[in-house]
């Protein structure tokens, strides 16, 4: 029963690396706001206009000539996020004078944010060939005319690499008040199942590669996989590898957009085959405003589970799973992001004991606080009913669980505490994470609380 119980660690663990890469995500927000410091400026600026009173655009509409109020204007606009309303201020400001070549490069910046390339480009080679740039502002359009070129092209790939450490205060989850069930008779924990805290080194890979089909709409073809290693410090029977490989495309239909996917997955504990998953998914997403989008995802998948030297009956597990997403992504500024998301499981096994219903709910908060760095706040609740008791733990009580998790995740490349480092090292991103999971069961054996934590070196590399 204890190995039951440790199969099912593994299990979650196995699954726990999809989050453990969530810390990566931040990373790409964190590395387009690396890019943004003259968006920062801007914002700051506005803040300061702020403080003294908000432009109505009717003082703008009386003085078209009044460049300086213009320009605070489409400060403003930008810290609100109307990055095309702001194009449109900027670009009043260059019909008055267009000598103003620090203007056009933020003028080019807003097109490029706003997916306008070709005019973004066009903007920013004629503030460069202006020769009267700055030095850093220069340097600055330079960075994303780069961009663009990387942006129009028909197929782009990246590379992203992490490595570090985690820390589990229970890596085992074991029961939390040191009690087990067996055959229906209470036991006290052996002394190998008790609470074990241990570290882990960690490694990923993860490469992605995207084919813009050529179309008007944006349709695209895109494919990844990604590499996993947990190397336990204690708890060897828990070291992990895990490959997974997905490939599918975007197409759009005005504010729709329908993205297929197929999915596979491969995953090893101390060295020996343990599980292999099969499928896909498709997401239909509506787009109400360029703020807000929403979806619904459907996946299913073969769970093929293989006994191991330390999980002798995984086997039960396998079967296939079947869930659904349904979320709405709220872009609350240029700086913020909230998604709130529903999930529904349905997992079938081989014994009725290792199936389930699940439901639940997680909402996140992704944050650019400045000069690249990030924060990203999450919470989930998520029950599961068996469908069946286990016999080995007691007949008579039919598993039914709620989980709750919060994690905490904030990152920062080095250039912001080293501003002179080499352009090889400063976009490499500092990741630090906390998290909080416990879950409270009718059968104690499952009942656990953990806190994890981590700290990553992360790093993309475009090609």
């Amino acid at each position: 029963m204890p190995g039951r119980r440790v199969a099912g660690a593994a299990f979650l663990l196995s699954v726990w690396f999809v989050s453990a890469l969530n810390a990566q995500e931040p990373e790409e927000s964190a590395r387009e706001a690396v890019e943004q410091r003259v968006f920062d400026e801007q914002r700051r600026d506005a803040d300061r206009d702020r403080a003294a009173a908000m432009i109505p655009f009717e003082q703008v509409l009386s003085a078209p000539q009044d460049i300086q109020l213009n320009l605070a204007y489409a400060r403003q606009q930008i810290a609100g996020g109307d990055l095309k309303e702001a194009g449109s201020t900027l670009e009043r400001i260059l019909l008055v004078d267009p000598a103003l070549h620090d203007i056009r490069v933020l003028y080019g910046l807003v097109l490029y944010r706003l997916g306008l390339f070709d005019r973004a480009r066009y903007e920013l080679e004629l503030a460069v060939d202006s020769g009267r740039l700055p030095m850093a502002l220069r340097a600055e359009a330079e960075a994303y005319l780069n961009r663009i070129k990387y942006q129009q092209r028909p197929t782009r790939g990246s590379l992203t690499l992490t490595t570090g450490v985690d820390w589990d205060r229970n890596r085992n989850q074991a029961p939390s008040g040191g009690r087990i069930l067996g055959l229906g008779i209470e036991g006290v924990l052996s002394p190998e199942s008790r609470r074990n805290g241990d570290a882990a080194f960690v490694l990923s890979a993860r490469g992605t590669l995207v084919h813009d089909l050529g179309s008007q709409e944006g349709h695209s073809l895109h494919a990844d996989v990604t590499y996993y290693h947990s190397d336990k410090h204690e708890v060897d029977r828990l070291d992990l590898d895990a490959v997974s490989l997905a490939a599918g495309g975007t197409f759009y239909v005005g504010a729709f957009s329908i993205t297929p996917r197929l999915r596979s997955g491969f995953y090893w504990l101390e060295g020996q085959d343990y599980l292999a998953t099969y499928g896909g998914e498709i997401e239909l997403a509506y787009r109400w405003s360029p703020r807000v989008r929403s979806y619904v995802t459907v996946r299913g998948d073969d769970e093929d589970f293989r006994n191991t030297q330390n999980f002798g009956v995984a086997a039960l597990r396998s079967g296939r799973r079947l869930s659904s997403r349904v979320g709405t992504e709220w872009r609350i500024s240029m700086t913020q992001r909230v998604s709130i998301e529903g999930v529904f499981m349905d997992k079938n096994a081989s014994r009725g004991f290792e199936a389930y219903e699940r439901y639940g709910v997680n909402a996140q908060h992704s944050l650019l606080l400045g000069r690249g760095a990030f924060s990203l706040i999450g919470v989930w609740a998520e029950n599961s009913h068996y469908d069946a008791a286990d016999p080995l733990i007691t007949p008579f009580i039919v598993r039914d669980e709620w989980l709750y998790r919060a994690r905490a995740t904030i990152g920062a490349p080095i250039s912001l505490f080293l501003p002179n480092a080499p352009e090889g090292v400063k976009d490499i991103n500092i990741i630090a994470q906390y998290e909080y999971e416990t879950v409270d069961s009718n059968i104690f054996n499952f009942d656990y609380d953990t806190h994890k934590a981590a700290f990553l070196l992360s790093k993309r590399i475009a090609f």
